[in-house]
């Protein structure tokens, strides 16, 4: 039996959402979507997943304070953090690396690159 990956979307846009969705289908990754930061943090202090897809520009607060949040208290020790983000400043990699971010990939990125990655941080490539 194949194992399932739970996986959450930190993503607040629908477009965005349902290209993961038709990506990652191919996966064996069950996906979970918050879209906010209330609800990121939320939905991770419920259940560890097994990687989290993070958008650093969300409606309520920005993606670096949901890690905060979460990684003060050890709510994602152990678990793999790809930032997906439109920014491309060098600050927002170097704030990445200062908060154990595992991988960062900039919007638009290509499907292909996107199933390597994941398959990485995974395991499954």
């Amino acid at each position: 039996m194949t194992r399932t990956y739970d996986v959450v979307s930190v993503e607040d846009n629908d477009t965005v959402f349902a290209l993961l969705e038709a990506v990652l289908e191919e996966l064996p990754i069950a996906l979970r979507r918050a879209s906010t930061g209330a609800e990121a943090i939320a939905m991770l202090t419920q259940a560890k997943p097994d990687l989290v897809l993070l958008d650093i520009t969300l409606p309520d607060m920005r993606g670096w304070d949901v890690l905060d949040r979460l990684s003060a208290d050890g709510k994602l020790e152990g678990v793999p953090v790809l930032v997906l983000t439109s920014h491309t400043e060098t600050a927002h990699r170097v704030i990445g690396r200062m908060q154990d971010v595992t991988a960062y990939m900039t919007k638009p990125f290509l499907p292909s690159e996107l199933l390597d990655k994941i398959g990485q941080l995974l395991g499954l490539a």
